[in-house]
């Protein structure tokens, strides 16, 4: 909604031009033949109005091209960030992959075909009345906000959710009094196994990861850290985070874990949705591990608060600027 000065970027293979309100962004790579001959077919088949064979549908090709787009939002949204602070913009907003619209791809031959995108994301059911609280809205938020790469509102999110979790169910700290903060003593309190169906083994690295996401919050509010575009892993397991802190007795009794289950199912779609690429994919295949034999529960819930755990790689596009 805003003209910005020469928002002309060559980060080759990435060209990004202005014209007028729109944002053009061209990206040469090369993509496997199959992709787009299936991209082709399906394309075909809505133009004549044809219905798709069911497989085709299941590989749906289009998600696989807006894989390839959602690299270049970061760098794009960095350049939006950076101007709207430097030229004074005051309704510049940073965009997501559903902002994005009229994708083609164009072979060496320049046959073109348009990508089917964005696609209409099903709903969830309306939200009890005794449901919608303050805190689940501040989880909503931190949600959307992760979708739109405003990645330090929503660890902002992420923290005042939980605090509002606190004050709605009056979970007032018991443990030692200051030096250590009202919020960090509620952490030690609260999240311990009397209060869960997990092990101390589980929570000890929800209270971990909670406590660290709170520190980085503290330093986007009260000092310069500003999280890097790129790094959505870090807010993904901090909104992880808080949907297993949000499974404890106080919200199985009143109801209200299971619409967050809802809500957990409803982010768990739109990012698979919005999340592969076939370059990842077949990563993913040639550093494949052998795979880990799961027996029963305790070793699921093991191995999943194992890998929610931050590492070293989710932080190091925190950045100072």
């Amino acid at each position: 909604p805003s003209q910005i000065k020469n928002f002309n970027l060559d980060d080759d293979p990435i060209h990004i031009r202005q014209n007028g309100s729109d944002i053009h962004v061209t990206c040469r790579r090369t993509i496997s033949k199959t992709l787009l001959h299936d991209l082709k077919r399906h394309f075909s088949d809505f133009k004549h109005g044809r219905e798709s064979e069911r497989a085709l549908i299941m590989r749906n090709p289009s998600i696989y091209i807006v894989g390839y787009i959602k690299k270049t939002l970061p760098r794009i949204n960095s350049e939006i960030s950076k101007r709207r602070y430097k030229e004074g913009h005051l309704i510049l907003r940073n965009v997501s992959l559903f902002d994005v619209k009229s994708v083609f791809v164009m072979d060496r031959k320049k046959d073109t075909c348009a990508v089917l995108w964005p696609l209409a994301l099903p709903s969830l059911k309306d939200i009890p009345n005794d449901v919608d609280v303050v805190f689940i809205r501040d989880l909503i938020d931190a949600m959307t906000e992760y979708f739109y790469y405003n990645l330090d509102e929503c660890i902002r999110k992420v923290v005042t959710s939980l605090e509002n979790y606190f004050i709605f169910y009056q979970l007032e700290p018991v443990s030692c009094p200051p030096p250590r903060s009202r919020f960090i003593r509620q952490v030690s309190d609260y999240i311990v196994e009397s209060f869960y169906h997990f092990k101390e083994r589980d929570l000890s690295i929800v209270r971990e990861n909670i406590l660290c996401v709170y520190e980085v919050r503290n330093k986007i509010v009260h000092d310069k850290l500003r999280l890097d575009p790129e790094n959505t892993m870090y807010c993904k397991k901090a909104i992880g985070t808080l949907l297993y802190i949000y499974q404890s007795k106080y919200m199985t009794e009143d109801g209200k874990r299971s619409h967050v289950f809802e809500l957990d199912m409803h982010f768990k779609m739109i990012e698979n949705l919005i999340g592969p690429d076939l370059d990842w994919i077949q990563q993913l295949e040639d550093n494949k591990k052998e795979a880990e034999i799961i027996h029963n529960s305790d070793e699921l819930n093991k191995s999943m608060f194992k890998s929610l755990r931050f590492k070293d790689s989710d932080k190091k596009w925190l950045k100072i600027r």
